[in-house]
């Protein structure tokens, strides 16, 4: 029964996830893994993640109907992000650098509602390309100096 309970779970929050990527594809991030989880109160999950090098984009979290409050941790890179707002979809945007390196991501689920000790959770990753950003060194006249007015 309690087999039952965790798939549909876990089929209610990949529907939630998948709107969510819609958002971010039509803003031109690429889908990069997702993955499910089942998470005690206070017990964190810890895994590996190996974003391709040169992106900017987000690792999201998604918590279940129980979950109350989720922590997420990003690790590696030469950053550490973590997102300590009490609520139950964490977002973190970071960038990659220029060589391809291995992140550790930390899911905790820190309070729970409905006197709930345990809760299905959606983690996912889209990314785009980082964006060059241009800069200007020579000011550009106003229109009266082009003018002579």
């Amino acid at each position: 029964m309690g087999v039952l309970l965790l798939i549909s779970s876990l089929c209610v929050l990949s529907e939630e996830v998948d709107t969510f990527l819609d958002e971010y594809r039509f803003n031109g991030y690429t889908f990069q893994w997702s993955s499910g989880l089942y998470l005690s109160i206070g017990e964190p999950v810890t895994f590996l993640i190996y974003p391709r090098a040169d992106l900017e984009g987000v690792l999201c979290g998604i918590g279940g109907e129980a979950i109350l409050d989720l922590r997420l941790e990003l690790l590696g890179g030469g950053v550490d992000i973590i997102d300590d707002h009490p609520d139950d979809l964490p977002v973190l945007h970071f960038t990659t650098g220029s060589d391809p390196v291995s992140y550790t991501v930390s899911v905790t689920a820190l309070d729970m509602l409905y006197g709930a000790s345990a809760d299905s959770v959606y983690v996912f990753c889209a990314m785009r390309p980082v964006k060059e950003e241009f800069d200007i060194l020579d000011p550009v006249e106003s229109d009266s100096a082009i003018t002579g007015e």
